[in-house]
């Protein structure tokens, strides 16, 4: 039967990916129609549920994925085909446990549209974070650099932020993932994600993959987007919400983020 022989090949961006192709790779793989699954590099656990995986891209493009949904700029999908994985309940473990609840930050500082950075959480308002709540929740800072994730077409600048991670005692994620990845048999910078994740209920992200990622574990996830096409289609109060069970919330300013963090954690 050609119909239960459907093949998922995909070089498009991380947030794409994770928006739109994932979830209808899982809705053909619990319909018996997924046949093999084709993508980036450090891909495999994102794929978990597919029979045959290749990791074959080492770069990713800006193009539209040959799946039902096109793209994710528009409030509501297309969920007729579009079941996203139950990662939370996959990857939930014993190895990223700690005495205070985890708080994960995501954060970026890349050029964006060929301009320089913009999505971005400053050094400011991430002091004022870590100084309100490193007491009370145990916080993974989370700034890939490009050794970490499949690059696209946007440079990696440094922030400079590592004395204030210091400062308040913050675990930074690039550091845990070093140390703990062959301890743990963690594959890759996406395997340690996903674990980390799956243990979290409080996220605060930036426009981008991250965001769309830290949507997949319920909780609460608090993003910061000053621009994007998803402000433009409202999409943060739509799809974005039907990854997991997660109350997706949204601010384009910094007195705001601090205001919804301040209400939220």
């Amino acid at each position: 039967d050609i119909s239960k022989n459907i093949n998922i090949d995909c070089d498009c961006e991380f947030g794409y990916e994770l928006q739109l192709v994932i979830p209808y790779a899982y809705y053909l793989r619990k319909h018996n129609l997924l046949n093999t699954t084709t993508s980036c590099l450090n891909t495999k656990e994102l794929y978990y549920f597919s029979n045959s995986h290749t990791e074959k891209y080492k770069t990713r493009r800006y193009n539209e994925p040959n799946v039902p949904n096109k793209t994710p700029h528009s409030k509501e999908l297309n969920y007729e085909k579009y079941t996203p994985p139950p990662y939370k309940t996959i990857y939930k473990n014993d190895y990223f446990v700690y005495e205070k609840p985890l708080l994960i930050i995501h954060n970026k500082y890349n050029e964006e549209w060929s301009k320089p950075p913009i999505n971005f959480i400053d050094k400011p308002t991430l002091s004022e974070i870590f100084r309100l709540y490193s007491d009370k929740y145990t916080i993974i800072y989370l700034r890939p650099r490009p050794s970490h994730i499949v690059a696209d077409n946007s440079p990696i600048h440094d922030l400079k932020e590592s004395p204030i991670l210091k400062l308040y005692n913050i675990i930074d994620g690039i550091e845990l993932y070093e140390r703990t990845k062959q301890q743990y048999n963690i594959r890759n910078f996406n395997h340690f994600q996903l674990l980390i994740h799956s243990n979290c209920d409080n996220f605060i992200s930036v426009q981008g993959g991250n965001c769309v990622l830290a949507s997949y574990f319920g909780g609460t996830n608090i993003i910061y987007a000053k621009c994007g096409g998803e402000l433009k289609h409202d999409s943060y109060n739509g799809h974005y919400k039907k990854y997991s069970d997660c109350n997706v919330l949204h601010t384009d300013n910094y007195p705001n983020l601090l205001t919804l963090i301040k209400n939220n954690f």
